[in-house]
């Protein structure tokens, strides 16, 4: 009983004083720094966009091309 209350105690003034301790750190200056505001909406390269288009674009055509009203009767 007396070892649980010591390893108890042991473990909650590791608590108290490891965040004392890391409150009292001194903070690096490089750890943290602010991203360029220009590069925040940019994207990279672009070729993949012109590849997306293509493909769309002949998607549209197929569809638009495939249609014939053909097969489909006029009345009932």
């Amino acid at each position: 009983m007396v070892i649980r209350k010591a390893l108890i105690a042991l473990a909650s003034a590791g608590l108290v004083f490891g965040s004392t301790a890391a409150a009292a750190a001194p903070a690096a200056v490089d750890t943290r720094s602010a991203s360029p505001v220009a590069d925040a909406e940019g994207v990279g390269g672009g070729s993949w966009a012109w590849i997306l288009a293509v493909i769309i674009l002949a998607g549209v055509i197929g569809v638009i091309a495939s249609d014939s009203d053909e097969s489909i009767p006029l009345s009932p």
